[in-house]
C-alpha cells in the first residue's frame, strides 16, 4: 500500500458514511467505558472477561479477512462489518431493546449515508457485445486500456474510481480507455481469455492494445495459476508504464497524422 493510497484512504474516510461507520463499529465500546453513559446504560463499566475474548477472537477474523485487500479503504470497510456484527451480539446480550435499536440505527445508515461512490469526471468508453473489436480494427492509430469488469465483484467495485482517475489523467485523442461487463457478454469473455466465474481471480482485468493488438495485460495467467496484482493507481501506472506510453501518445497526435497525410 503506498503513501498516496493511504493519504486518499484517509481522507475518504472523513466522508460522513465512513465517519459514522467507525462509530457504529466502536459504538458499544465507547459506551461502556464513558462513565456518565455507561451509568445511564448498563449496570456494569467494565468490559467483562468473555467480551474481552470476543474482541480478540474479533482481532484475529479482522487480520484474516484484510491479509489479502490492497485499498486501506477496504480494511475500514471489512473491519467496521465484523465490529458491527459483534456490536450486535453484545448489545443484544446487555439488553434486546439495545441490540434492536443499534440493528436498526446500522440499517437508517446503509440506507441514508450509502458508501460515496467517485463523483469526479472520467473519459471512458463503455463496450457492448463485439463493440470492443470494431473499434480496436477502426483505428489502429489509437492506444486503448481497456477494464474487463463485473459488477458484482468487490475488486472490480474498488477499481472502478482508480480507474476513472486514471481515465481522467491520461487521456488523448489516440490514447483511450474503455470497460466492458463480461458478465453481459460471456462471448467476449472467453474469446480475451479472461475467466468471469464466480471464483475468478482475474476480475478485474485490464489490457493494453497497441495497433489493435494486445500489447499486455494484468493479472497474468500461467496455466490455470493466476498471479496477483496489487489493483491501486501507482501500480497501475507503473506496470503500464503509463508515462511513457503518454508521452509517446503525445507527440502522435491524430490531428497532427491526419494533416501529414
Amino acid at each position: 500500500m503506498g503513501l498516496n493510497e493511504l493519504l486518499y484512504g484517509t481522507r475518504t474516510l472523513l466522508t460522513p458514511h465512513h465517519a459514522t461507520n467507525i462509530f457504529l463499529a466502536l459504538a458499544y465500546f465507547i459506551l461502556k467505558t464513558t462513565p456518565f453513559v455507561c451509568a445511564y446504560l448498563f449496570y456494569d463499566c467494565t468490559l467483562a472477561l468473555q467480551e474481552w475474548e470476543w474482541i480478540t477472537f474479533l482481532g484475529c477474523v479482522i487480520v484474516l479477512k484484510t491479509k489479502k485487500l490492497a485499498y486501506f479503504v477496504d480494511y475500514i470497510h471489512t473491519a467496521c462489518l465484523f465490529s458491527k456484527m459483534l456490536n450486535t451480539v453484545m448489545f443484544f446480550k446487555a439488553n434486546p431493546l439495545y441490540g434492536t435499536i443499534y440493528g436498526g440505527l446500522c440499517i437508517l445508515h446503509f440506507i441514508f449515508l450509502p458508501e460515496p461512490s467517485y463523483a469526479g469526471p472520467d473519459y471512458i468508453t463503455y463496450f457492448r457485445g463485439p463493440h470492443l473489436e470494431e473499434e480496436l480494427e477502426r483505428d489502429r492509430r489509437i492506444t486503448w486500456v481497456v477494464a474487463f469488469y463485473a459488477a458484482w465483484s468487490p475488486p472490480c467495485v474498488s477499481f472502478a474510481p482508480i480507474f476513472s482517475q486514471i481515465s481522467n489523467e491520461y487521456h488523448l485523442d489516440n490514447l483511450r480507455f474503455g470497460k466492458m461487463d463480461i458478465t453481459k457478454f460471456p462471448i467476449i469473455a472467453e474469446k480475451f481469455k479472461v475467466d468471469c466465474t464466480s471464483w475468478s481471480r482475474q476480475l478485474p482485468t485490464v489490457i493494453l492494445f497497441e495497433g489493435g493488438k494486445e500489447k499486455m495485460r494484468r493479472p497474468l495467467s500461467k496455466g490455470k495459476q493466476t498471479i496477483k496484482f496489487t489493483w491501486t493507481k501507482e501500480s497501475v501506472i507503473q506496470e503500464f508504464d503509463m508515462n511513457q506510453i503518454y508521452g509517446d501518445c503525445k507527440k502522435h497526435p491524430l490531428s497532427k497524422q491526419k494533416k501529414e497525410n
